[in-house]
């Protein structure tokens, strides 16, 4: 199973929908928040993918949660847009979600920096962001979840 993997938007329709098409083989899409309702203003004309959802702190009034859970071929997934849990500082918080919610795969934003980290048996994935890098340039991720493991890809937009 592939996943896609995008966070940060800032109101850029443009960089959403670039990813959306460039990948459109892709039928599980992770967005991760600051934009939100952007990014599903885009996604409409996406149909058939099944998309997985947090508000981020830019997301004034939205509906969404601050953290998800999802189980992906037998993988636990917890995904957040990241500014409840200090990620500025460190995955420290982060860390201990994924001990207490047994996940072996957390997808985080909000540093607006592209990282993919592989500690005590948990990946921990920022895609970055789609408008606004602050290191590097703007990005996503692709993971592939496979029997043999995760394999996590950090993209450039």
């Amino acid at each position: 199973m592939r996943i896609l993997v995008m966070s940060d938007c800032h109101g850029s329709r443009r960089a959403v929908e670039t990813v959306l098409f460039r990948h459109s083989d892709i039928n599980t899409v992770f967005y991760l928040g600051d934009g939100i309702e952007d990014f599903f203003a885009v996604a409409e004309f996406f149909k058939g993918k099944n998309y997985y959802a947090v508000s981020g702190n830019c997301d004034w009034n939205s509906l969404y949660p601050s953290l998800g859970e999802a189980v992906l071929e037998g993988v636990r997934i917890i995904y957040t847009h990241g500014h409840r849990y200090g990620v500025k500082y460190g995955n420290e918080k982060l860390y201990e979600a994924a001990v207490n919610t047994k996940a072996q795969l957390v997808l985080y934003g909000h540093t607006h920096k592209a990282e993919a980290v592989y500690s005590d048996g948990i990946y921990f994935v920022n895609p970055g962001a789609l408008h606004g890098a602050r290191a590097g340039h703007e990005g996503y991720a692709v993971i592939d979840i496979t029997e043999k493991g995760i394999v996590p890809s950090l993209m450039r937009l």
